[in-house]
Order: C-alpha cells, then structure tokens, then sequence
C-alpha cells in the first residue's frame, strides 16, 4: 500500500511539472541531491520528501530509507533537483487499525472532533500521520533547502 501511495505522488508531481517522457530539450538541468530526515533525533523511514519550488523548477520527490536516508527524483529515478529555492515538505502515514464498536461510534468521535476544532499534532497521529502538520504542507513548512549546481548537495532535515 505505501508503494503505491509513493508512486501516486510520484506520477501525480511528474504530470504537475511535465517530468517523464516527452520533450527532453525543455527538460531543466538538475544536480544529485541526498538527504537525511530526522525526527526527534532519530531517523525517521519511508517518510515522502518532496522538494516543492520557489523559482519556478520541477518538484523533486525522494523516499527515506530505514536510516532516513533519501535522494531526489525529477524525470528520472535518483537524478536528482533543479538549482534553486525548495520548501521541504515530509509526509509519512501508517494504517490506523478501525475502531473497536461500530461504524456509528468511529463516525460520531470524528464529527465531534471536527466541531471541537482538534487540528493538533496528537489528532493527525491519531488518524495515520506521523509528521506534524506543519512540515506537511508547503506553505507551511519551515524546512527550506537551496539546490546548487555545483558542490554537493547533501541535507540534513530535522522535524521536531
């Protein structure tokens, strides 16, 4: 399942930014880029890094490893990012096992959660995910990487 949640998010950035077949001559260069995601000093697995752009640039998307470990895919697996700007955005989820009870009961918990506005950290890990909203979204984030086309482009990313 979470490969195939992966390779939809691959395929859904690929047709966003025109990555993947079609016209290489419109292709922009891009430069290997590896990364570590730590959460809470420990290295956080099979967690969706997606470099998400400030200066016009392809996304980039990569998956961590058991060791947090990742590198960037633009058109080709593993090639890497365009130079520039990057908001860093991290998603991972695990399968929440169903609610012992009925459908009704699960139902009834998540309507009152909504009314009462629980937008936290604890209710997102409650429903799967594990990263704090905030490094979720790109607008959000306060994970920004600068890609360079020359030297090594190596981050370590730290989520607290």
């Amino acid at each position: 399942m979470c490969r195939g949640v992966s390779s939809v998010l691959l395929l859904a950035a690929c047709a966003l930014t025109g990555c993947g077949g079609g016209d290489e001559a419109g292709r922009q260069p891009v430069f290997k880029v590896t990364g570590t995601v730590m959460m809470h000093g420990s290295p956080l697995g099979s967690a969706i890094v997606s470099f998400a752009p400030q200066e016009g640039q392809p996304t980039a998307v990569g998956r961590t490893n058991d060791e947090g470990k990742f590198q960037l895919t633009t058109y080709e697996y593993g090639d890497g990012a365009a130079a520039g700007a990057f908001r860093v955005v991290v998603n991972k989820s695990i399968a929440v096992p169903a609610s012992g009870g009925s459908a009704g009961k699960g139902g009834d918990h998540e309507a009152a959660e909504a009314a009462s506005g629980a937008h936290d950290a604890a209710a997102a890990n409650a429903k799967g995910g594990v990263v704090p909203a905030l490094y979720t979204r790109a607008a959000d984030t306060p994970l920004n990487a600068e890609v360079k086309s020359d030297g090594e482009n190596d981050f370590t990313l730290e989520i607290n």
